[in-house]
C-alpha cells in the first residue's frame, strides 16, 4: 500500500478561513456553486507538496481582506495546510524500528506547510484507544516462527519444548473480544514472565529471546494506550516528506493553444514573475516539451535556415538592428540534418501520443502531428471522420482540455514521483455530457492507481455509486467564507444550490432506471398523470389490476411534447410507448398525425379517452365516475349551493 491522504484541513487561504477536516478517498468530488470556494481548497492542496514546484505566493494566496496584516504580524510562520497521511507498511516498520514504538502510534503522520514554504511534521495521534486481536495474533506467530528456528529452543530436550509451544498456542487467551485492552495487554506480559521464571531456571538465552522478541513488542502496545508522545527526528521528517505524496493541479487555465510561439515560451520559462494563468500555460508547454524530448530553444535553433549577424549595438552594448546572412552548403547541409532529425523525433513523439491518448479518449479516434516551422510550434489534430489536419484550438474545448490534461499527468505522475495524487478543478465542463459520463467512469479507473479530487458542478460527473465521498462547498451566508460539508443537508439554507448538482444526479439516475422493465404510458400533462395514477392505485387495491410490469404515465407538457418525448422512451427498446389522448379536437388531430406517420405499424398503441367511454369529447378527468368527484368538491369548496344539486348528468 502507497502512503495516501487520508484527510485534510485549509486554514486562512484566499476565501477560505478555516475549513472543517475533509475526509477523502480513492476518489472525492468537491460540489458547489461558481465561487464557493471549490478552486481554493484544491490550490491549497496542491501547495502542500506540488509536483511542478508551484511557488506559495502570499500577495494572492493570503486572504485579501487580511493582507494589510500579513507582514505586520508575521504571517509568513502560519499554517494555511494541514493533511493527515497513513504511511505505507514499509515506511511504518522502518519508523517504529527507529524510535522504539509501536506500528500503531506512527501509522498516521500530521504535516503541515507554512507560508514560507517549511513544513511540520508530526505523530500527534500516538494513543491507542484500542488494537484488533489480529495485531497482537500477528506478534505472536512471527515470535513463534523465530523462536523455533532459534538454537536455544532446538537443543532444549523435547518435553521443554512442548511446554513452550504449549504456552505460547495460551498466549491470547486472555483475550475474548475482537479487540483487547490495555489491561489484558499487561496481564499477558505479567503470564509470559511468570512462565519464564518457572520454567527456565538459570538460562539466559530463552528469557532474553522472549523478552526480545515478544515482552518488548507488548509493552510498546502498552505505551500507545498511554498516548507516549513520539519525538520526531530530522532523518525521520525527511523520510515522511519524501514518501508523501505530490500533487498534481490541473484547470482550464493550462489548455494548450494549437500555435505555440517559441521565442514567447523561451522567455517565460526563464521568468518568475508571471501570473497564476500565466505559469498554468507555461507549466502545461513545459510538460509538452518534455514529453516530445526536445527544448523549446533546441526547436527554435533547428527552425531556423539564417544565421543573424548583428551590425549595430547601442553604447549599452545593446543589439540595434541586425540582418541576416545566407548560409554556406556545408552550414545549409548541417541545417538540413539537424532539421531532419528534430522532424523525426516530432513524429515519433506524435505517434507515441496518438497511441497512449486512444487508451483513455473513448470519444473518438484521434491522429496528432507536431510541426515546428521556425518561430512556431503547431499541435495539428485528425480523426476517422475528418481525416485532414485541423489545429487543436479548431478542435472542440472538450477535446483541448483532456489533451493538455493527458500531457500534465503523463509527464508529471512519471517525472519520478512514485506516488501522485490528481486535483482536477472543474474537469470536462466543455465536454458532451455523455462524454462526461466516460470522464467519470475514466476517474474511477484512474483512481485505482491515483487518488483523485475533482470539483465539480455538473450532475453528469457526480457519480452516485460514490455517493458518500460527495462533498458540499458553500459560503456561509453570516461570514462570507468557504465551508465544507461531507453531510450534504447540513445547513440546507446555504447548501441548497451547492448539492443541486447531486439533486440532479440523482434524477439522471432515477430517469434512467424507472423505466426498465416498466409500461410507459404518455399523457398530456400533469393532471392526467395523477388522475390515472389515482386510477391504478384504485385498481390494485380492488384485485382488479393484476399487470406483471409496473404502469408508468409520463406527462408530455401537451400534444406538441409527445413527438420528441416518444423518440426518447422508444430508444430504450425496439418498441413504441403507448400514448393516451383527451378526445377534444387538438387530440383527434395529434392522433391522426401520430398513425400515420410514426405510429403507422403501431396504430393499436395509440388510444383516446372515447374508447373507454362512447362518442364525444372526453377528457382524463371523465374517466373517474361523477359520484366519486361531486362530493370531494362539494368539500373541498363549501359554497353556500351544494354542487351536487345542480350537476346536469352528461355535462361533466
Amino acid at each position: 500500500m502507497k502512503t495516501r491522504l487520508d484527510r485534510f484541513k485549509v486554514y486562512n487561504f484566499r476565501s477560505i478561513e478555516e475549513s472543517d477536516w475533509i475526509e477523502v478517498s480513492d476518489n472525492s468530488c468537491l460540489v458547489g456553486t461558481n465561487e464557493a470556494g471549490k478552486t481554493n481548497l484544491l490550490i491549497a492542496l496542491w501547495k502542500l507538496n506540488p509536483a511542478n514546484n508551484e511557488p506559495i505566493v502570499p500577495l494572492d494566496d493570503f486572504p485579501r481582506h487580511l493582507y494589510s496584516n500579513y507582514k505586520a504580524d508575521n504571517h509568513k510562520d502560519d499554517v494555511f495546510i494541514a493533511a493527515d497521511f497513513i504511511l505505507d507498511d514499509e515506511l511504518q516498520s522502518e519508523i517504529s524500528k527507529e524510535l522504539k514504538c509501536d506500528k500503531e502510534q506512527i501509522k498516521r503522520v500530521l504535516v503541515k506547510r507554512k507560508y514560507d514554504g517549511l513544513y511540520y511534521i508530526s505523530f500527534p495521534y500516538s494513543k491507542v484507544d484500542s488494537y484488533p486481536v489480529e495485531s497482537l495474533n500477528t506478534t505472536i506467530s512471527n515470535f513463534e516462527a523465530k523462536l523455533y528456528k532459534e538454537d536455544s529452543f532446538t537443543k532444549e530436550d523435547a518435553k521443554l519444548q512442548k511446554t513452550i509451544k504449549d504456552f505460547v498456542a495460551q498466549i491470547s487467551t486472555p483475550v475474548t473480544d475482537a479487540f483487547f485492552s490495555k489491561q489484558e495487554a499487561e496481564t499477558i506480559i505479567s503470564n509470559i514472565k511468570v512462565f519464564c521464571e518457572n520454567n527456565f531456571g538459570k538460562k539466559k538465552n530463552l528469557p532474553e529471546f522472549f523478552n526480545l522478541h515478544l515482552i518488548i513488542l507488548i509493552k510498546k502496545m502498552v505505551d500507545a494506550f498511554d498516548g507516549k508522545p513520539i519525538e520526531t527526528t530530522k532523518g525521520i521528517r525527511q523520510k515522511v516528506l519524501k514518501k508523501i505524496p505530490k500533487f498534481v493541479y490541473y484547470s482550464d487555465y493550462g489548455n494548450l493553444d494549437s500555435e505555440i510561439y517559441l521565442p514567447r515560451v523561451i522567455e517565460d520559462f526563464k521568468r518568475d514573475d508571471l501570473g497564476e494563468a500565466a505559469r498554468a500555460k507555461a507549466r502545461t508547454l513545459d510538460v509538452l516539451f518534455k514529453y516530445v524530448k526536445l527544448s523549446p530553444e533546441e526547436i527554435y535553433e533547428l527552425g531556423n535556415d539564417r544565421k543573424i549577424v548583428i551590425k549595430k549595438l547601442d553604447y549599452n552594448n545593446r543589439e540595434i538592428s541586425s540582418v541576416e546572412q545566407n548560409l554556406t552548403e556545408d552550414e545549409v547541409k548541417e541545417w538540413s540534418d539537424k532539421k531532419r532529425e528534430r522532424s523525426i523525433l516530432l513524429d515519433s513523439a506524435a505517434s507515441q501520443l496518438t497511441i497512449n491518448f486512444k487508451k483513455w479518449w473513448l470519444q473518438g479516434d484521434y491522429i496528432f502531428k507536431f510541426v515546428a516551422d521556425g518561430h512556431h510550434f503547431r499541435i495539428n489534430v485528425s480523426d476517422t471522420l475528418r481525416p485532414e489536419p485541423i489545429e487543436l484550438e479548431g478542435r472542440s474545448r472538450g477535446l483541448q482540455w483532456f489533451f493538455s490534461f493527458f500531457l500534465v499527468f503523463l509527464v508529471e505522475t512519471k517525472e519520478g514521483h512514485s506516488n501522485t495524487i490528481l486535483l482536477l478543478d472543474e474537469p470536462g465542463l466543455s465536454l458532451h455530457p455523455l462524454a462526461q459520463y466516460d470522464l467519470a467512469k475514466f476517474f474511477r479507473k484512474l483512481s485505482e492507481e491515483n487518488q483523485l479530487i475533482y470539483t465539480s458542478h455538473s450532475p453528469f460527473l457526480v457519480d452516485m455509486d460514490n455517493l458518500a465521498n460527495v462533498k458540499a462547498v458553500y459560503i456561509d451566508s453570516e461570514t462570507g467564507r468557504t465551508k465544507v460539508s461531507s453531510n450534504l443537508r447540513y445547513n440546507a439554507k446555504d447548501a441548497e444550490k451547492s448539492i443541486y448538482p447531486v439533486h440532479a444526479a440523482l434524477g439522471l439516475t432515477v430517469s434512467d432506471t424507472l423505466l426498465l422493465g416498466c409500461l410507459p404510458i404518455l399523457v398530456e400533462g400533469p393532471s392526467d398523470q395523477i388522475y390515472l395514477n389515482l386510477i391504478k392505485r384504485y385498481l390494485v387495491g380492488t384485485g382488479d389490476l393484476k399487470n406483471s410490469k409496473e404502469i408508468v404515465f409520463i406527462p408530455a407538457g401537451g400534444v406538441k411534447g409527445m413527438g420528441p418525448l416518444t423518440k426518447l422512451i422508444s430508444s430504450r427498446d425496439d418498441s413504441l410507448p403507448y400514448v393516451l389522448l383527451d378526445s377534444d379536437k387538438a387530440g383527434k388531430e395529434y392522433q391522426k398525425q401520430l398513425k400515420t406517420g410514426r405510429y403507422r405499424d403501431a396504430k393499436d398503441k395509440v388510444l383516446e379517452v372515447a374508447q373507454f367511454l362512447s362518442e364525444g369529447e372526453f377528457e382524463i378527468e371523465d374517466l373517474i365516475p361523477s359520484s366519486s368527484i361531486i362530493p370531494i368538491i362539494d368539500r373541498q369548496y363549501r359554497c353556500d349551493q351544494y354542487f351536487e344539486d345542480f350537476y346536469q348528468k352528461g355535462l361533466l
